[in-house]
Formats: C-alpha cells, structure tokens, sequence
C-alpha cells in the first residue's frame, strides 16, 4: 500500500532541481508544500483536483487571517 508519509524526508536531486525551477520563475512555495504536491501527484492525484483544494485552502486563509 501506498502511503504519504509525515515524516519531511529531504528532496531527492530531481526534485531539488525542480524545487530550484520553480524558485528561479519567482514562485513563493515552502519546500515542505512543494514536497507534500509532488507526493500527491506521485500517487496520481490529479494536478486539478490539488488546485481545487490549494484554492479552497487559500480562500480559508484569507478569510480566517480577516476575522
């Protein structure tokens, strides 16, 4: 069975290569975030369906950092 683990494991070189992409097209992204998103696609989540719920997530910060 297939599992993420909780565990913050270090990036793999791909990975830190991507991770270093993504800094350099000036995208903000916490290395764990990044981690825990390349996780999920790993198991075939789809890219939409981790938008929807990043969006959703997004919208709940905005709205719980204003009350």
């Amino acid at each position: 069975m297939n599992k993420m683990s909780n565990d913050f494991t270090p990036l793999k070189l791909d990975e830190s290569q991507l991770f270093e992409l993504v800094r350099l097209s000036n995208i903000i992204i916490d290395e764990r975030m990044f981690k825990i998103i390349l996780e999920l696609l790993k198991l075939n989540i789809k890219p939409e369906a981790i938008i929807q719920v990043l969006k959703v997530l997004a919208k709940q910060g905005l709205t719980s950092t204003s009350s």
